[in-house]
């Protein structure tokens, strides 16, 4: 689900914190002229107007109205604006504490509507740290308080938050309702941007359960509400979000033309994240329709604009080596200039000496014996110190040279080595292997962040090394998903048995290792087989990824799996039937596929 939590993004129960300029020059104004209690209350109105356009400006206008405040209630709302300033920039920890304070002053004054308001914003915090739980308990907590004292508004925005847990947590039929009823309440107000808000939404889990004619109806009506209220940024979203539900559709042209007018308003507005999901989208369309090489064009533009966690490290550590490189190399020469300085020196001593002979023959002797051999004695120790820095360069580049296998293929890296480029290839028989641990999401909530980490690079190293054995080539981990293939970029008629073996081994080290673990983990496994695109992203940082339909079915076949089961293709079945035991599936409906027969491996 692409850009889910973009798309769900938890809307505030005050429908527009974006004042126009004037508004905020005006504010400034007056903030010059007044002292006291009103001073007090303009801080805080330009800590308000600040949130999204400038959330550090709005800390600096809460804590200057909290070092002047006397007044309980605007005590409050400076804490809640600090807090949701500090949410904008993803300090959680901090927006947590401030909303609790502002909480606790608020229910000390028995001020409802405040006191709902805050309720709300916590649970918006817990919502962007993932604690599903938490956040449903607070935005229950609002909804029930609103509708005691009858505020609609945000009875609407408590309905369409808890609409949003549900839907990142796939439960649609129940944020489905939720969406409904908060759709209601602002038909019903006349509440136009949550309304086209609202219908959005209720498209994309109408899109998620495969029902597009509902999706697209959606949609359009969000669309149409989106450009009558002049807003670019949505117009865009719900232009890229139909482009691709036509897409899906198989409707080409029509997908082409709604994600050509997304792309060219998200380029006027400079809306990055919807720039890199529109050439994701341009690059699925091309390949839909055969042509590889654009769909590849296209992909390679969305890599440009988008930083993963393992491009960012692996880039970061090639980076590191090669600083480290050119730092020693440098340093060694010029520490050998310096030498070469000294002994220049040295040597217009000696000449000097000579010039002076007259003044004392045995003294020279001894002086010029003295210079010849601090002279030899420089050279030797500057020839040492040449062979030594020869010696670190050498053993830096193996290093350098091993982390860039750590991340390509051989046969990859080589060709950048020695040609400085690699071309993208297309592959016929390729196996591709998908996994995802089993409630990660949850757990890593209640995991200490060290420990799940050195969780995840124990299992992963596991994994790597089972693979490898294997004859097959892990493309990438990103979170808890671990993605590898088999017959690319070295061909290996063997493909498909070595990812099934690798799976099941995979599946038997994880039995084994709950045994003896305090965190227990299960994976869902996904295999399929055909044709794959792949080569190196990037310029500056590389990548070799691997793209197109396999790549997307082998991630559906995991997706359609169950817990420590492995879950492969009608396709890779009949490579591999005569050599493992399977158990025939009924034919599951797949997003975006249709009907698919799947086979279990009988792993015991």
């Amino acid at each position: 689900m692409k850009n889910l939590i973009k798309l769900l993004i938890c809307i505030c129960f005050f429908s527009n914190t974006l004042w126009a300029d004037n508004t905020i020059k005006s504010l400034k104004t007056k903030l010059q002229a007044v002292s006291g209690k009103e001073k007090v209350k303009i801080l805080n109105a330009l800590a308000e107007a600040h949130w999204e356009i400038s959330p550090k400006k709005s800390i600096i206008y809460g804590e200057q109205a909290l070092k002047l405040v006397k007044d309980k209630k605007e005590k409050a709302n400076a804490l809640h604006n600090i807090g949701v300033a500090y949410k904008n920039l993803s300090n959680y920890d901090n927006a947590l504490q401030y909303h609790l304070n502002a909480l606790k002053i608020r229910e000390a004054a028995g001020d409802k509507k405040a006191i709902a308001d805050s309720l709300h914003y916590i649970g918006v915090v817990y919502d962007y740290s993932n604690n599903f739980d938490k956040a449903l308990e607070y935005h229950f907590s609002a909804l029930k308080i609103r509708k005691e004292i009858g505020y609609r508004k945000g009875i609407a925005n408590s309905l369409h938050n808890i609409g949003v847990i549900n839907h990142r947590l796939n439960h649609y039929t129940k944020a489905l309702k939720y969406y409904l009823n908060a759709l209601k309440i602002r038909e019903e107000i006349g509440d136009k941007k949550a309304i086209a808000g609202s219908l959005n939404n209720i498209g994309v889990i109408y899109k998620n359960i495969i029902n597009y004619v509902r999706s697209l109806e959606y949609y359009l009506k969000a669309l149409k509400m989106f450009e009558e209220l002049d807003d670019k940024y949505e117009t865009a979203n719900i232009s890229n979000n139909i482009g691709e539900l036509y897409l899906k559709l198989k409707d080409y042209d029509k997908a082409f033309s709604y994600l050509e007018k997304a792309l060219k308003i998200a380029r006027e507005i400079g809306a990055k994240e919807l720039i890199r999901e529109n050439y994701e989208f341009h690059s699925d369309l091309w390949a839909a329709k055969g042509n590889y090489q654009k769909a590849l064009e296209y992909y390679m533009l969305s890599s440009k604009v988008k930083d993963t966690i393992f491009t960012e490290e692996s880039s970061a550590k090639i980076a590191e080596m090669q600083t480290i490189y050119e730092t020693e190399k440098k340093e060694k020469e010029i520490e050998l200039l310096k030498k070469d300085n000294a002994i220049s020196q040295l040597e217009l001593a000696r000449q000097k000496l000579l010039r002076n002979s007259f003044l004392g023959g045995f003294g020279f002797v001894l002086i010029l014996a003295f210079v010849v051999y601090n002279r030899y004695r420089l050279k030797k120790k500057a020839h040492a110190e040449l062979e030594a820095a020869h010696h670190i360069i050498k053993l830096e580049k193996e290093k350098s040279d091993k982390l860039l296998l750590n991340i390509l293929p051989l046969r990859v890296a080589n060709d950048l080595k020695e040609k400085g480029k690699t071309e993208p290839e297309s592959y016929e028989n390729v196996t591709v292997y998908f996994s995802d641990i089993v409630g990660f999401t949850k757990k890593s909530a209640e995991l200490d962040p060290k420990f799940l980490i050195d969780e995840l690079n124990d299992i992963f190293t596991a994994f790597d090394n089972i693979i490898e054995k294997n004859h097959c080539e892990r493309i990438k981990t990103i979170g808890d998903a671990y993605l590898c293939v088999c017959g690319m970029p070295e061909e290996n008629s063997n493909h498909a048995k070595n990812v099934v073996r690798s799976a099941i081994e995979i599946i038997e080290y994880l039995k084994k290792r709950n045994h003896h673990t305090k965190a227990q983990w299960e994976i869902r496994v996904g295999i399929h087989t055909g044709k794959v695109v792949g080569g190196v992203v990037g310029v500056k940082k590389y990548i070799y990824d691997v793209f197109g339909d396999t790549i997307n079915t082998a991630s559906r076949m995991e997706s359609n799996s169950e817990p420590m089961k492995i879950n492969i293709s009608e396709a890779t079945y009949h490579l591999v039937k005569h050599k493992f035991k399977f158990v025939e599936r009924e034919t599951i409906v797949v997003k975006g596929k249709g009907d698919m027969k799947m086979y279990f491996i009988d792993n015991g």
